[in-house]
């Protein structure tokens, strides 16, 4: 006899034990560190194999005792009754019978009432009983739609993209616990001393006091709640419990980045280079990032170390092409002199010997260079809270933290001006230039210095 509970808690301790699994593939082939996300989605899945773990032992045990026992009794009691005879035929031939035509079946049938002579006759009586006997009605899935399963197969298809590249190339969030109040200030000099050549012997030295300002981060608060049936939790395959935990830290993992994303492209307002043109080439787009990177230095006197680039610049630099070849290619070992590397498998890439950043949350036709070191964000990650409702029976869960974030310069951090740029790809379509071929005579070389797309 099978134990279903204890199948059911197998399936439930292998779903966590291979989410964990797909968890660390992901990141050891994104070549990345785990984010907080999951690193909590981790914690939750290893308590929830303990809490499995502790209810499989003892039903482990009983199938144990209950194997011991079977065997014990197939000694003692012997093998089970004989299996009971079938009936077969009075002639005993168990075959149906043969008609070459439908007259000898019915003449037979004739035969069987007692239509052609004065008494039946009991053979043909017999074998028209076994014919009819055979008649056999179809029985089709149709008929039972009762007891037909509906098989779940595989894992819960989650379309939610919950890394957070923004966060994670700033450092990461720092920690926020410890740190009272619904404001903190971080200091920042805002008027440094001067120095300066004495204009003679026992003169007066340049002299201006220092001033430091500071940086308000305002603490607000992330989470989100639902309401679950017991019932939910203990019926559902797999469970309903599980996956909900789960999508909880996902979407919140999700808004925490948004809304750092919408705050970080708003205060990027470094002086801008000139609007690259409608089309531009490489020329363009080295200029532009030179130009930005210059002005990135200037406002906050840090090498930029970092460009931030949204989905349709991520595709548009990827995109670029000469007569040639890809401009960016994926691995600049194999195209020397190439201004960077780019992929259609993966985000991770550079640009002009920057790390090119793909944030997906920021606003299209955004390009951003800048020092990570000047932007910053801190939290506190509450986790999972839950408190039981036995009128009802029902769980009340949430999960939540609290965020804080702001740019500590942000002059430092320049955009390109894209505004004029219509050779974009969007989300609809994507125009790539197929490259030129030996045969083909272009209209018009382009002028010294620069390259066709």
């Amino acid at each position: 006899m099978s134990n279903a509970v204890l199948a059911r808690l197998y399936t439930q301790r292998q779903e966590q034990i291979t989410f964990i699994d797909q968890t660390l593939e992901r990141v050891e082939a994104e070549g990345r560190d785990l984010v907080d996300a999951e690193q909590a989605n981790l914690d939750a899945a290893r308590q929830r194999i303990r809490e499995l773990s502790a209810q499989i032992e003892p039903l482990e045990d009983f199938e144990k005792l209950r194997g011991a026992h079977s065997e014990t009794a197939a000694l003692l009691i012997g093998p089970p009754d004989r299996v009971p005879a079938q009936p077969r035929q009075i002639d005993g031939d168990s075959r149906v019978p043969e008609y070459r035509s439908t007259g000898e079946y019915l003449v037979d049938l004739i035969r069987a009432r007692g239509m052609m002579n004065s008494e039946p006759d009991p053979a043909a009586a017999q074998r028209i009983a076994a014919i009819q006997a055979r008649v056999v009605a179809d029985q089709k899935t149709s008929n039972t739609p009762g007891i037909l399963p509906t098989p779940i197969v595989g894992a819960v298809v989650d379309l939610i993209d919950y890394n957070r590249p923004l966060i994670t190339s700033l450092g990461g969030a720092m920690g926020l616990g410890g740190i009272p109040g619904t404001t903190f200030s971080r200091p920042k000099i805002t008027q440094h001393v001067t120095v300066g050549q004495q204009s003679g012997e026992k003169t007066q030295l340049a002299s201006q006091n220092m001033i430091i300002g500071s940086v308000t981060f305002t603490k607000a608060t992330y989470g989100g709640t639902v309401d679950i049936s017991r019932q939910d939790i203990d019926w559902t395959s797999p469970a309903a419990w599980d996956i909900l935990v789960r999508d909880l830290a996902q979407v919140y993992a999700v808004q925490t980045e948004t809304a750092i994303t919408a705050d970080f492209a708003t205060k990027a307002t470094g002086t801008k280079p000139p609007a690259l043109p409608a089309v531009p080439v490489q020329a363009d787009w080295v200029k532009g990032l030179y130009t930005a990177a210059m002005h990135s230095y200037q406002a906050g006197l840090r090498m930029p170390d970092r460009v931030w680039v949204s989905l349709d610049v991520w595709a548009a630099l990827g995109s670029l092409v000469d007569t040639t070849r890809v401009i960016f290619p994926v691995d600049t070992v194999r195209e020397m002199g190439a201004p960077g590397t780019s992929e259609i498998a993966s985000f991770r890439g550079d640009v002009l010997g920057l790390p090119r950043i793909v944030c997906p949350l920021l606003p299209a036709k955004t390009c951003i260079v800048g020092n990570s070191q000047l932007y910053e964000v801190y939290e506190e990650v509450i986790g999972l809270l839950s408190v039981i409702e036995p009128s009802i029976l029902g769980v009340q869960v949430a999960y939540g933290g609290y965020l804080a974030y702001n740019s500590l310069a942000q002059t430092a951090f320049v955009g390109l001006d894209l505004s004029a740029v219509t050779s974009m790809p969007t989300a609809a379509e994507m125009d790539i230039s197929a490259p030129a071929t030996e045969e083909e005579t272009p209209a018009e070389e382009p002028p010294a210095g620069r390259t066709r797309r």
